[in-house]
Parts: structure tokens; sequence; C-alpha cells
């Protein structure tokens, strides 16, 4: 028991210790910071060696958000695919992104910034290649090719001969047929094929298009929703067939008339294509959440050291103002002394400027970097892919199935999306240096 004591007694003595070394500390610090009101109050003007005086604080009280955000993760998932500079396409996605201004974090410098004229042209280079991506998109579009051919009654012919396809629909009589029947007509159709469907399973073996059997299912079994698809306009059903084709891609199986295998193996192959993009989208997009998880994670260590930081300065400035005394202002009547208040002012803006604005936006410039190079590791494998990839060269004969340009753009868009992001955080945070620069510049010059 005695034992147990002691050593409960040397840990709060520990304890006790450690909280009067920092009560020390921090009272060292404010007795600095009151001394630099006393020499502002003297001088009556600002002193340029402020910064140099306060520079050991800073640095002090900077050194463990930097060493934070600086520290190498255990995983790095943005590198899994090592960066090849030797391989370029038409679309080049590092370089462009290589190109994203990075934020001025020096205070002074931008607060003379024309930020517009610095970030704006990067900010519409990236959207005129998405719109080019686009326009690219839509000129391989085999719908849209059809279409301009077919008309819209060619395109729902197709739909229909797709949708024919399906053993399923076939014992319903086609498409049409299904759609032209009255709900109860309907439901009892689908009562048919279902008991059809326990007693002979072989009725959906040959079934190569799960969109289309995904489609007449929900048509089958859901009454509200066979209603709106009837009373749909021609562009929202030529919307929604493309979309159970997408949400449904083929599984082709080569085990149909032997004179179709070369067909359905080149339509088979022509799937495993368009599913390797989509996991390679898939893996990028991983490795970019990944990159964008740390670099969010950062900001908010920033913001939290930032917050304490301004805690601390507001303490001591509240227990400073306290302190002015009350003085006789003649016609204006009593109220703090005006000449203490104006000194106090000017070293809150002093404090804040130089322990705590500099260093916030140095170290979230050092955090925006690190995210941009990671973000280029993350997009590294979809730019080597890029580089050698045809465009318009899908060879699948339906229309609806999932398109390789498809696929390939929506990874490139998320590339482009990054870089967007990457100059608009870029454009803020100097927005935000400038602002502090304004600030600081509006206090100090008043007096």
């Amino acid at each position: 028991m005695k034992k147990i004591l002691l050593l409960l007694i040397a840990v709060l003595s520990l304890a006790t210790f450690c909280n009067q070394a920092k009560a020390q500390k921090d009272t060292s610090i404010y007795k600095a910071w009151d001394d630099l009101v006393a020499r502002i109050k003297k001088d009556k003007k600002p002193d340029p060696a402020t910064g140099t005086r306060l520079k050991p604080i800073t640095e002090q009280w900077a050194a463990g958000i930097n060493k934070s955000v600086s520290a190498k993760p255990v995983k790095e998932p943005w590198k899994e695919w090592a960066l090849n500079a030797g391989k370029h396409g038409a679309i080049d996605l590092l370089p462009l992104m290589e190109e994203a201004p990075a934020p001025i974090y020096t205070l002074s410098i931008a607060g003379q910034m024309d930020i517009d004229t610095k970030f704006n042209p990067y900010l519409n280079k990236i959207e005129s290649q998405q719109k080019q991506l686009g326009e690219k998109l839509a000129k391989n579009s085999k719908i849209d090719q059809v279409y301009q051919k077919e008309g819209q009654e060619g395109l729902e012919k197709r739909a229909m001969a797709e949708s024919d396809k399906s053993k399923i629909i076939q014992q319903m009589g086609g498409m049409e047929n299904l759609m032209k029947m009255s709900d109860a007509e309907r439901k009892a159709a689908a009562q048919k094929m279902a008991n059809d469907l326990r007693s002979n399973r072989g009725l959906i073996s040959g079934n190569h298009n799960p969109g289309a059997n995904a489609m007449s299912k929900k048509m089958m079994s859901d009454t509200a929703y066979a209603n709106r698809f009837k009373k749909m306009s021609d562009t929202e059903k030529e919307a929604e067939v493309k979309k159970f084709m997408a949400e449904n891609p083929q599984d082709q199986d080569a085990n149909f008339d032997p004179a179709k295998h070369d067909k359905l193996m080149k339509e088979k192959n022509e799937t495993k294509y368009v599913q390797d993009i989509t996991l390679l989208n898939t893996r990028i997009q991983d490795r970019l959440k990944a990159a964008t998880e740390l670099y969010s994670k950062n900001i908010i260590a920033i913001n939290n050291w930032a917050d304490s930081i301004r805690n601390k300065i507001e303490k001591w400035y509240s227990r400073r103002y306290a302190a002015i005394p009350i003085v006789e202002l003649g016609e204006y009547g009593h109220d703090k002394d005006p000449e203490q208040v104006q000194a106090l002012e000017i070293t809150l803006a002093n404090l804040k400027y130089y322990i705590l604005q500099s260093p916030e936006m140095q170290v979230k410039s050092d955090n925006w970097n690190v995210y941009k190079t990671n973000c280029k590791y993350a997009i590294g494998e979809l730019n080597d892919f890029i580089a050698s990839y045809k465009w318009g060269s899908n060879t699948s004969e339906n229309i609806f199935a999932p398109d390789a340009d498809q696929q390939v753009a929506a990874g490139i868009g998320t590339a482009y999306g990054i870089m967007n992001q990457l100059a608009t955080d870029a454009k803020n945070f100097t927005t935000t240096a400038r602002g502090y620069q304004k600030q600081y510049e509006t206090i100090t010059s008043a007096r």
C-alpha cells in the first residue's frame, strides 16, 4: 500500500511539474508579447524587425505541424504504378497536371497578386479539354451515328431487336408485344413465365442480353414502372434502354450455333476489353481517393493547429484588453485608453501575421504540392494506357452495349476533375493569403 501511495505521489508531482513548466513557457511567450506592445506604443509606428523578433516563437510552434504534414505514410497506394515519362499520346495528362499553378503562400506577394490572371487561364484550359473530350466521345458514338443515318425509329428498332434476343422476351412474343399488353395481361404473362421457368430452366439458356432481360423483368414485376415507361417520350425511352444495357453488361456464351462462334467470341473479347478499362478506372479512382484522403487529413490537422494558435493569441489579447484603463476623453466621455488600444490592436495584427497566418499558408502550400505529386502517380497507369488508345475502335454490333470510348472518357474526365480541384484549391489558398495581407496592411497603416 505504501509503495502505491509513493508511486501516486510521484505521478502527481510529475504532472504538477509539467503543468508548471508549460505555464512558465506560456508566461515567457506572453511576456515577449507584452514587451512588443510596449515597444509599439513607444515607437508610435510598426517595427520592421517585428517578424525577426517573433521568428523563434513562429518556428517553435510551426515545427510540430510541419513534421506531421511532411511525415511519409506507411502505405502509398498512389504509387502502385510507376510513372513512365516515355509514353505520350494525343491526350497527355501528366504534363497538363504539372501545369496546375501552385498557391502563392507568401502574404506580401499574394497581396499584390492579380489572382484571376494567375489561375483562370489554367481553369479555362481544363474546361476546354473537357469540352473537347465530350466532342470526341460524341463523334465516335455509335448510337449517334445510327441516329444520324436511321433516326429515332432506327434506334427503337435496334433496341427492340436487341431486347428480342432474350429467350424470356421471345417466349412472350417480343418487347413490342409486351409493351402493348394491358396491366392484367402483363401480370398473367409474368405469372405464366414464372411457372414455366420453374418447370423448364432451359428457357433462360442462350439469353445473352442481360440488359434486355433485366428491363423485361422490371416491366413485368413493376406495374408503376411499366406505366411510366409507356408515357415516356422517345428520347426518354431511348435513355432508359441504354441505362439497362449499361448496368447489365453482356456476358456472351460461345455455346451457340457454331457458325456464329467467331462473331460471338469477337464480341466477348470486346466486352472483356471494356471490363478491363472499367477496372483500370476503378484502380485510378482508388488511388486518387487515397491521395485525397491524406491531403484532406492534413488540411484538417493544419486547421486544428491554426485554431490552437489563434486561441492562445486571443486569450492573451483578452487579458491585455481587459487591463487597459478607462480614461477621460473630453466631449467623447469615457472609454478605454485609445493609445493603448491601438498599440494592442497593432500587436495583435503582428502576432497573427507572423506566428499564425504566414506559417499556416506555407504549410498548406507544402501539403498542396505533395497532393499534386501524389495525384500524378495516381493517374500514371491511365496516362500510359491512353497513349496508344484508338478512339472509335469499339467493334460490338450491339450499339447499346458498354462502350470502350465511354469508359476511357470517364477515366480522363476523373483526371480533369482532379486538375480542376488542384487549381481551385490553389486559387482559394492564394485568395486567403491575399486577404491576410490586406487585413494586416489596413490595421498597421492606420496609425
